[in-house]
């Protein structure tokens, strides 16, 4: 996935319909529908024979209209995205009506040739009226509901920017200037060494000024070993690392800014307070079609926790936001929280 996730031009086009050339989209319109049909059946009916009556009549004349709309906004997708948003309503609006009229007025003409034939036909127009309007009713309420989700996708981009934009500006101050104190204090004794942590910390800054929203599994890993580094010269030996990374996985396009975040506040909220400190263990797996990210940490005593201040969870909240805008609901964000040990788990789909 390589579009920007968050643009919001594009959100304002593109995701105002759904994309009803998908059989998942078409196959919850058939449910409906019939789910529709059952509730006018059971609201017109007196008895359990003109239910069963006007269940059939109904269903196939629901299904004709609703399958209708969804070929004909499937085959205009691309012509739709290109109006603007309010002539995108109308005219989706105008065209559902259209398929209305026009499969109503096909069923009442059939009806008729079964029954009396042609040349007495005339327009049942208390079945127009009836049709147009709950049909009316329907549309304005299902575009009514499209537009409220797509602002709301358009608030969470746009939380999202601006979060992930705070995300690359924060850098702790305390991490700076422990880290410009241990690159001074290495240049002497060691400068290859303290010339690998100032590269280290350039590709730090250098992550903090991009603007890309996906990026390639290997950059991201590349980046959290690189912050990894700079903070192992501060903690030492306390801090411990283990890696288990599927290279097969290294060009998958993850969220910028998924993992680094993480090892930060596992170092900032698990290693760091702990007298003898621990490992943190970072995992990148392919189970069943899915990325699972993992990071892992040891969890401070309870009394130690009493006493140590908790952060706001930004950093999470951003990549479970951002999970959820790119992937929808095949994204998953969860935290598996021991006695002993915090895990954090990103799910990311491959196909």
């Amino acid at each position: 996935m390589t579009e920007n996730i968050i643009n919001n031009e594009e959100l304002t086009t593109n995701n105002l319909l759904p994309n009803f050339c998908d059989v998942r989209k078409v196959f919850i319109v058939v449910l409906l529908t019939e789910v529709l049909s059952i509730v006018f059946s059971m609201a017109s009916a007196s008895n359990i024979q003109q239910f069963w009556d006007f269940l059939a009549i109904s269903s196939l004349l629901m299904l004709w209209i609703a399958l209708l709309n969804a070929a004909a906004l499937c085959q205009l997708r691309s012509r739709l995205h290109k109006l603007k948003q309010n002539h995108c309503l109308i005219v989706s609006f105008c065209l559902m009506m259209a398929v209305s009229l026009l499969v109503t007025l096909l069923a009442n003409s059939a009806n008729q040739f079964i029954h009396v034939g042609m040349e007495n036909y005339s327009p049942n127009l208390l079945l127009l009226v009836r049709v147009m309007t709950i049909s009316a009713v329907i549309y304005f309420f299902l575009l009514r509901y499209f537009y409220i989700q797509q602002q709301w996708r358009l608030n969470i981009a746009a939380q999202s920017r601006a979060e992930i934009q705070a995300l690359r500006a924060r850098i702790r101050p305390h991490f700076l200037f422990n880290s410009m104190n241990t690159i001074a204090s290495l240049i002497a004794i060691a400068p290859d060494t303290a010339e690998r942590s100032i590269e280290d910390l350039s590709d730090l800054f250098r992550a903090s000024l991009t603007d890309k929203d996906m990026n390639h599994l290997s950059e991201e890993i590349e980046l959290t070993k690189s912050y990894l580094a700079i903070e192992s010269l501060r903690l030492g030996d306390r801090l411990q690392i283990s890696w288990e990374i599927d290279e097969s996985l290294l060009n998958i396009e993850v969220p910028s800014l998924c993992i680094q975040p993480l090892a930060e506040n596992a170092i900032y909220h698990g290693i760091e307070p702990i007298e003898k400190g621990g490992k943190i263990h970072i995992s990148a797996l392919q189970i069943d079609n899915r990325l699972m990210l993992t990071v892992s940490n040891p969890l401070m005593s309870e009394e130690q926790s009493m006493s140590f201040k908790k952060g706001n969870q930004m950093a999470q909240d951003n990549i479970k936001q951002r999970l959820k805008l790119v992937y929808g609901n095949r994204g998953e964000f969860y935290i598996n929280d021991t006695k002993d040990q915090y895990t954090v788990t990103l799910v990311i789909p491959l196909t």
